[in-house]
């Protein structure tokens, strides 16, 4: 067997000329790690079998080496003297040692790569009151104190509530009711949104807002004008755990329903989990779209068994998942390296027994009512439908301690008894070990990466069990302020050196690729109170061109799979790229057509509606654009900053400017002109749609 590394300069990338020294122990390869050093730069340690394909197996990005996905060969110990262990089972192995330089960001740049990261899209006045952003030195340092001032800010705002909003402007006969968040109608609103009493669909006086496009058109406001920005965004990441959809259901005209549902997540943003999985649970949406409203107890002699979605799907989907993991996310293996399942068939069809016994609460009055159904309030318990047998759970090992196969049995067999077996059961779920890394992978792919390292999920699952980052938080497992504490303050989210990695960052999710056009350039009502007469900003219709729509998600698996692999190399490189799934030759196009729309036109008859229009205020913009060198680049300048902070090649910016170049003269039209030909091409850029 020969082992054999080896230095070179390849491209723009040093391969280090002094290569790791190797240590043959056994079957294993002990490869020396170069110590650390200072400055920006990224190192990646990789290893090849013919000198022609090389596999990323370490980096180091400025806080010593780890391991990566997908191999996560051991990296020990901390600090100096690192090295990795790799098992030699082939005839022959290559390493070396390779980086690359990477400029740090002006403190402007960092503030707007955060906030794409943290909010739907940043704008000109969150950059330029960002706290610090005129500091002269420590903007860009751990642990960072300016973001978490920030996010400190954003947590203690109060949030935006899609179903006050929507009560506050609908049926006039509301009236405070007993629910904090079930709000009084207010008159200076008048009546801006459909509402049904009954059957009876009570429209605005001009149809302005269908009552199909009700709760979309709130979403869509809140998103883009909302105070309450990193909650907005964090509940979006939070509700494509949790789905429910339009999609095959009935009643989707109904809004309050939906948009309590959705609450739910903007509630409890920064709450803690346990909560979120009891209110899904109890949820009346929630139980008539995974069909386990009304769900009864077994009937041998008829042949009849509790229905099994729920019983799946909060295991699969909202805590668990599939396999057994460890902390930092990587696959537990049994004793011959097979990966361990976290649930067989036998066990969701002992749980499905859990959730027999929840019906709709009885109707009443004060609510947006359809017939004889209340889908406001959380589900009633039916002891005459429940399985009140022993039931045997999952065995895991759980911060409480080992737990081999525990049964719960209600004490009583009457609804606190129901109540107590559900609740015992979301416990043992919340205490899973699983819950954290999983739940962790998950957020952090919907917020900054796809592939997200062991130590960043094993850093946010950790904020998940104890309840704090960097000593932040309530100390309880699942508070969820430290666990969005954790995915956009560890060092893997700020570190600008990791630009350096071609498997860091993500494709930005179509919608939001939209949304922050619109945040960016200041969307704003139509001026015409006739063109728009509530002041709702608010796009409609528009699945055809992101693939992705408020409340329709094509199925409970959400928009797109956490593992999705396109074709190609990250395929190749067995790495993930959710967003790619709903990235295709037709949406790839229909998003560009939608920002060029958005861009000549704002939101009207085509990506909205002509009673409701919205435009761009592209006033700063234009006053920018004079027709001379300096001119151009400080346009360019400020569409780098909104857009693309830090990211924008010396390439394509040459091409950007060689085409607004071509538009002559300075008269204002002129000027529009060359900045809605910028914004145009901005939205085709690589460093546009992928964040890193």
């Amino acid at each position: 067997m020969t082992t054999l590394c080896f230095g070179l300069v390849i491209g723009a990338s040093t391969i280090l000329a002094d290569p790791p020294e190797i240590t043959l122990n056994g079957s294993d390869a002990e490869v020396s790690l170069p110590d650390a050093v200072g400055g920006q730069s990224f190192r990646v340690l990789e290893r090849s079998e013919d000198f022609s394909n090389w596999e990323p197996v370490a980096r180091d990005y400025g806080n010593g080496w780890e391991n990566i996905f997908p191999f996560t060969l051991p990296v020990s110990p901390t600090g100096q003297g690192q090295f990795l262990t790799d098992a030699i089972n082939v005839d022959r192995r290559f390493y070396r040692v390779g980086q690359s330089s990477s400029s740090s960001l002006t403190n402007e740049h960092a503030a707007s790569r955060f906030l794409q990261q943290a909010t739907f899209g940043p704008t000109r006045a969150m950059i330029s009151s960002f706290p610090g952003v005129g500091s002269l030195s420590g903007f860009n340092d751990p642990p960072y104190t300016f973001y978490q001032q920030w996010i400190d800010a954003e947590i203690a705002k109060s949030p935006t509530l899609l179903r006050v909003f929507w009560r506050e402007r609908s049926d006039p006969s509301y009236v405070q009711g007993a629910d904090p968040y079930e709000v009084a109608h207010n008159a200076t609103h008048g009546q801006q949104f459909s509402y049904y009493v009954g059957t009876v669909a009570n429209k605005t006086p001009n149809n302005e807002i269908t009552p199909s496009h009700t709760k979309e058109a709130i979403w869509h406001h809140a998103a883009m004008t909302a105070d309450d920005a990193l909650r907005q965004r964090a509940a979006w990441a939070i509700s494509q755990t949790f789905v429910v959809s339009t999609v095959g259901m009935t009643q989707t005209d109904i809004g309050e329903s939906w948009l309590k549902y959705y609450d739910i997540f903007l509630r409890h943003t920064f709450g803690n989990f346990r909560d979120i999985i009891d209110e899904v649970t109890y949820s009346p949406l929630m139980g008539y779209y995974l069909s386990y409203q009304g769900n009864a107890k077994a009937n041998p002699s008829a042949g009849t068994f509790p229905d099994e979605n729920y019983a799946r799907e909060i295991m699969q989907l909202f805590t668990i998942g599939l396999w057994l993991l460890n902390q930092d996310g990587t696959l537990a293996l049994d004793g011959n390296g097979n990966p361990v399942p976290t649930y067989d068939n036998d066990d969701i069809f002992e749980i499905a027994k859990i959730f027999t016994g929840l019906r709709l609460e009885t109707t009443r009055t004060n609510i947006e009512i359809r017939g004889t159904t209340n889908r406001i309030d959380p589900m009633r318990t039916n002891i005459w439908l429940h399985d009140f047998t022993t039931k045997t759970l999952l065995d895991y090992d759980g911060p409480e301690g080992p737990l081999t196969r525990p049964t719960i049995v209600a004490a009583t067999q009457d609804d606190a008894g129901l109540r107590q077996e559900i609740g015992s059961f979301l416990d043992h779920l919340f205490n899973h070990p699983n819950t954290p890394p999983f739940l962790a992978r998950n957020l952090i792919q919907r917020m900054t990466a796809s592939n997200p390292s062991p130590n960043y999920i094993k850093a946010v699952a950790d904020a998940f069990t104890h309840g704090h980052y960097n000593g932040v938080g309530t100390m309880a497992r699942g508070d969820m302020s430290a666990v969005f504490r954790a995915i956009l303050l560890h060092p893997e989210a700020r570190e600008v050196t990791l630009s350096g990695d071609t498997a860091h960052g993500k494709l930005r999710e179509p919608l939001i690729r939209l949304l922050s056009y619109a945040r960016a350039f200041e969307i704003a009502p139509h001026s015409d109170p006739l063109e728009n007469p509530y002041g709702i900003v608010a796009f409609k219709n528009i699945a055809n061109e992101t693939a992705q729509e408020p409340f329709k998600s094509p199925s409970v698996f959400n928009y797109y799979l956490p593992g999705f692999q396109p074709t190609g190399s990250i395929l190749d490189r067995n790495l993930f790229a959710p967003e790619f799934q709903i990235h295709n030759d037709v949406t790839a196009l229909s998003l560009q057509n939608a920002i060029r729309e958005l861009v000549l036109s704002g939101i009207d008859g085509t990506l909205g509606t002509t009673k409701l229009e919205s435009n761009l205020d592209l006033t700063h913009e234009i006053s920018l654009a004079e027709d001379t060198v300096a001119g151009h680049d400080a346009l360019l300048d400020h569409l780098e900053l909104m857009l693309t902070p830090g990211r924008l090649s010396a390439t394509n910016r040459a091409t950007l400017f060689t085409a607004i170049d071509t538009i002559n003269g300075d008269t204002t039209e002129q000027r529009e002109d060359r900045v809605e030909m910028a914004l145009q091409l901005f939205g085709l850029l690589p460093e546009f749609n992928i964040i890193q």
